[in-house]
Parts: structure tokens; sequence; C-alpha cells
């Protein structure tokens, strides 16, 4: 199959504002509003899998970003902000802790009124599949094109032995010819590419290895379509999620590319320790019972719950958290704009920071 999408999408490109990562940050200092250090901005782009990051990734609106820039270090941070102090956008606030100053909200507005986060963006849902997506579809594209060109001379794109063994098993119980597999992930790649207009999708296309084609790297596409790094590798980042998100929603339109997935039915993101505590309080066995049998600390236990009660929809809270005190939480944090538990607790005095923090992760957006 001839990567010709190279072809059809390389058609937009223009220079974009060299400060896309400090602009990031900006923002997520804006999001949390001194009420946390900067280095929990660090452990959401980390993608640090904590109970305190996904609970903070939630409650500040910052799932999307979560482990959107893992190579980011400690001291590159530091610099970030002090630059963005030296420059005005944000004063100390406390220990490690910044607010954005009025002309920092200028810079942001200005800068994001001109490049909106992008269509699909969904760190916390995407970020373990959609590294696994990507090595797979680069690996297939590869291989169904050297076939439609009958064409074994090659290096695969991809090293991983279980990413091959994927790929034999995908190619043998595929019931399509060479040409057929060829003609049908072309339509496929088209199709959700071309859903929606805002999408650019040179931003993946140029990096897909084919039949005497060579895709290029992230910095080599960036250079190519004259972009930011940090704005091309957030963009690329995004239209893998959207692809995710198209893909899962209509796996009868895409059935290739629904099979680059289709083993990976894990939907609750959870980390490995809360699944197995969920486990037990589907048994149902109580907080104290869980920790002495896991040995653990009761709070961790308690992390575990909020991790759960923020993933899970139909994970009910009332046994932890009787109907009344949830409404008196949920109305003490509409009527005050700070999100630190300790001054929704002055209006709900007999709630526990457990209560409220369970509270807050099941409300969502309505806290």
């Amino acid at each position: 199959m001839e990567i010709i999408l190279i072809l059809k999408f390389c058609k937009r490109g223009g220079s974009m504002n060299n400060s896309f990562l400090n602009m990031l940050v900006l923002y997520c200092l804006h999001k949390i509003a001194g009420e946390r250090t900067i280095y929990s901005i660090l452990h959401l782009l980390n993608g640090k899998k904590s109970s305190q990051t996904i609970q903070d990734a939630h409650l500040f609106q910052l799932t999307p970003l979560f482990n959107t820039f893992s190579s980011l270090g400690r001291s590159g941070l530091e610099n970030l902000v002090i630059m963005l102090e030296e420059e005005g956008s944000v004063e100390r606030y406390g220990e490690q802790s910044y607010q954005v100053t009025l002309a920092g909200m200028e810079r942001l507005n200005a800068f994001f009124g001109n490049h909106p986060f992008p269509l699909g963006l969904n760190g916390w849902k995407f970020h373990r599949l959609s590294e696994l997506f990507w090595e797979r579809l680069t690996l297939a594209v590869q291989v169904i094109s050297h076939l439609t060109n009958r064409d074994s001379k090659y290096i695969p794109i991809q090293r991983k032995k279980e990413i091959h063994h994927w790929l034999k098993g995908f190619l043998h119980h595929s019931r399509l010819s060479r040409d057929e597999l060829g003609a049908e992930i072309y339509r496929e790649l088209v199709e959700c590419l071309e859903s929606n207009e805002e999408l650019n999708p040179s931003i993946l296309v140029i990096r897909l290895t084919g039949h005497k084609n060579i895709g290029l790297t992230s910095s080599q596409a960036a250079d190519k379509l004259k972009m930011d790094h940090d704005d091309y590798h957030i963009q690329f980042l995004a239209i893998l999620h959207y692809m995710l998100e198209t893909v899962q929603a209509k796996p009868s339109e895409f059935p290739l590319l629904s099979e680059l997935i289709a083993d990976q039915n894990d939907t609750a993101p959870l980390t490995q320790s809360t699944k197995k505590t969920f486990s037990f309080l589907e048994k149902g066995y109580q907080v104290e019972e869980i920790a002495r049998i896991r040995k653990l600390k009761k709070s961790t236990i308690e992390d575990h719950i909020v991790e759960i009660a923020l993933n899970i929809n139909s994970f009910d809270i009332a046994p932890f958290v009787n109907m009344e005190k949830q409404n008196l939480i949920i109305r003490a944090a509409k009527s005050i704009t700070s999100k630190q538990l300790k001054h929704i607790r002055q209006f709900v005095p007999d709630a526990d920071y457990f209560e409220i923090r369970l509270v807050l992760a099941k409300a969502g957006d309505e806290s």
C-alpha cells in the first residue's frame, strides 16, 4: 500500500509560538490557583500514578494533560516557572506555589485564543493505550504496504517481539487478501482522519512508514510542518486519542483499526493496587478488613476508594458517606472558590477529609 495519504494531507503548516510548553505550565498554574505546589504539575504531566495526582487531575479539570509530557524533569519545570516569574506572568504565593498575575492571564487568553487545546486530547483515558495503538498501527501500515507491493525486503519499523507476534496473528486471522487489506486500512485511515475538519492529519501521516517511504521522527515532523516541537507533540497525541475515541465508539465502521486494540478490554483506568482493593470491595469487605488483609494503611485503602469513585460511574459511595452529608459537602464546595479541603471542612466540620475527597471525586464537575 502506497502512503499516498501523505500527499493528500500534507498541506497545512505555519510558524507557531515557541513558548508552547511555557504556556501549558502557565495554564496549569492558573487551574491549581496556588493550592498545590509546582511539583503537582510535574506529576500530572509525567503521569504519576499516585492517588493524589489522579485526584488533582480530576479536581482541577486537568485530566486531558495527564502523562502528556513524561520527559519533563524537575529542573526543567523549575526553570520554566522562574522564566514565567521573571516575565511577570506569575508571582510567588507560598513555598513552591504560584498564582497567575493579571498580565499572565492576558497572555494565556491571547495564546490559547489563537492556539486552542487540540480536539480529542484525553491523556487520562488513553495514556496507556495510545502508545500500543501507535506501535501496532505503524507496523501494520508498513507490512501491509509491502505486502500489496509484493516486496518482502524491508526492516520492520518496530522491534518489539510482542508487536511482531501480534501482527502475525492479526494477518493470520484476517479474511482479506493483501490487496483488500491495503485498500481497507487506507479507507479506514482516511475516514477516521477526515471525520473532523479541525484535525490536521498530516501531523500523524508523515510519520507512517510504507513501501519506498520512510516516516519522519517527531522532531523531523515538527520541523517539516514548521511547528513548535512541544506543540507538535501534544497535537500528535491528540490525534491518537481522537482516533481511539472514534474507533472505540464505532468499531463496525473501522474493523481493522478496532482490531488493533480489540484485546485491550480493560476499560477502568485504575492502578493495579486499586484494582485489588476494588475486588475486595466488590466482595463486601470493609475498609479496615482490606487494610489488614493487604497489610496497607487505612489511608492507602481510602486513596484507592477515591480513585475508584473518580473512574467508575456506577460506584456507590453511600456506604462511606451518607446522602445528607454528601449534599452538605457539595453545597459547601459550590459556595467557595477554593479547592482546599480544609476550607470545605469549615462548612462541614463533622466530615473528615476522606469523606470530602470522596464526595468531590464522585461529584466531578458538579462540585
